[in-house]
């Protein structure tokens, strides 16, 4: 029986009388679940508890779902959860420094590792609007991605125009390109000690004698989050050498603390 069909039915017992005519049993579901709180013979009461709880639903436009024991679980999913740690790294991702999120994300997928499931919706709803990024997520999420876009459609993507296959598959494996300097552009290719000597001295040197300042910010950030693992931390650790009388000295305490996020977090999840 459809809500509709039940309305129909209460309200015609409603216009009789219980006392002519016996209310129609609930249908499965929400409406059989409350009448089963009443006590046995409460006749009139259970009628307008009905009707209140029909009214409700009408009024929201809602019809409620199949009992939660007849739902189907998702798929299986053999892969390793993301850790307690993964997942506050996410959070201070989001929170501090969003431009390294992609390369969290494609870690998780390369790392072999599935999103905890505390962080599936979030991270589905976060990023409806781009196709590859929620595509990414799906990815990252798995079966219990799949089913939670089909048990709450809104979830799903947003963005209207579709990339071609190929296209889509060739973004999802590698992190976007951001915009840095051409002076600078050669950091990002430096690797191991040296790499890291020479970076720093780039870094570093330049907060200290005045060429790099707080209007190089974003520039510097993007920089930082494409600068080769391997230079994370020892680049790190020079810019908190940075004289603190230095007026960009606040700048490079915030990037050293981008590149130190960037090695906990590539370490918990893409080990080398």
């Amino acid at each position: 029986m459809s809500t509709a069909e039940y309305w129909a039915e209460l309200v015609t017992v409603a216009l009789l009388g219980t006392d002519r005519r016996e209310p129609p049993a609930p249908p499965p579901g929400g409406f059989a679940d409350l009448a089963a709180d009443l006590q046995p013979g409460a006749t009139a009461a259970g009628l307008a508890q009905q009707v209140a709880a029909v009214a409700a639903v009408r009024r929201a436009a809602f019809t409620p779902g199949a009992p939660a024991d007849v739902l189907q679980p998702p798929a299986a999913d053999v892969r390793p959860v993301t850790s307690p740690a993964a997942c506050a790294a996410w959070q201070k991702v989001v929170a501090d420094w969003p431009v390294v999120e992609d390369e969290w994300l494609l870690a998780v997928v390369r790392g072999g590792w599935r999103l905890s499931p505390e962080l599936v919706v979030p991270l589905l709803a976060r990023h409806r609007g781009d196709e590859v990024r929620h595509a990414r997520v799906r990815v990252a999420a798995g079966p219990l991605g799949e089913w939670m876009v089909d048990w709450s459609p809104p979830l799903g993507r947003t963005s209207r125009k579709a990339l071609p296959p190929e296209e889509l598959a060739a973004r999802l494996a590698h992190l976007p390109d951001l915009p840095i300097t051409p002076d600078l552009a050669p950091l990002v290719e430096r690797i191991g000690p040296e790499g890291a000597r020479e970076v720093a001295a780039a870094l570093a040197g330049g907060l200290s004698n005045g060429s790099l300042t707080v209007a190089n910010r974003a520039v510097l950030v993007n920089l930082c989050a494409r600068l080769h693992r391997s230079v994370l931390r020892p680049v790190a650790a020079a810019l908190l050498r940075v004289d603190p009388s230095r007026p960009s000295i606040g700048l490079a305490l915030a990037l050293a603390d981008l590149l130190s996020l960037r090695a906990l977090l590539l370490d918990q999840l893409e080990p080398e």
